[in-house]
């Protein structure tokens, strides 16, 4: 896996966590630190330090993250169904 399509969280405790990208964009929070314009370290590095959080709390996140991800996915095509057979019944 290349380095930008991972991010790097650390914890208050200086523990890493190297996940996937797209997982960690689950979090609004961590979307709007990687992406924001300006230059900021966690943009240029794909590294956000979290000093509040401790490893087995950010550890629990990073599961959440992986678990939100792949529901999403289940969700999504439920939808799609939902909408497909709708239209299937409209159309008699």
């Amino acid at each position: 896996m290349k380095r930008k399509d991972t991010v790097k969280l650390i914890s208050a405790d200086e523990m890493e966590f190297v996940i996937d990208k797209d997982a960690a964009m689950v979090s609004q929070t961590i979307r709007n630190m990687l992406t924001s314009p300006g230059g900021f370290a966690e943009t240029e590095l794909g590294e956000v330090t979290f000093p509040e959080i401790s490893a087995v709390i950010l550890e629990k996140i990073c599961q959440y993250f992986y678990w939100a991800l792949q529901y999403s996915r289940f969700v999504f095509l439920y939808q799609c169904l939902v909408c497909v057979n709708a239209v299937d019944i409209s159309n008699g």
